[in-house]
């Protein structure tokens, strides 16, 4: 009994070891086949909600958009050129007195934002 013991308190840390470095670096990570080689490539994704993403993908020399959400996923269009990037203008933020003003006139019409921004009816 002694000796099962003995031999459980040697074996699970090392079974434990065996399965923690398997998983973590093992042939799931490092397909042998492709050698390092990749034949699709996530180039962009688009958060749509918290659950659904619009992605740009590579595959061999064309471009595929899809659409996937947790239900599945549609493919949206395959294109041949790589699309012009989407140059955002830098969005300028409001000092503080400006976004208090912007956030007062919001609170008038909204009764939950009136009990923040006001208090007892009077200003902050």
């Amino acid at each position: 009994m002694i000796w099962a013991l003995i031999k459980i308190i040697i074996f699970l840390p090392l079974v434990t070891a065996l399965a923690y470095f398997l998983i973590k670096y093992g042939l799931a990570r490092h397909p042998l086949a492709l050698n390092g080689r990749r034949r699709m490539r996530l180039v962009e994704q688009v958060p749509l909600s918290p659950k659904s993403y619009v992605s740009l993908v590579e595959v061999g020399g064309s471009y595929i958009i899809l659409a996937h959400s947790e239900n599945g996923f549609q493919v949206i269009r395959e294109v041949d050129q790589l699309p012009e990037p989407i140059i955002l203008p830098e969005a300028e933020s409001p000092g503080f007195k400006e976004a208090y003003r912007n956030l007062k006139v919001a609170a008038a019409d909204s009764p939950f934002l009136s009990k923040l921004v006001f208090r007892k009816g009077k200003e902050r």
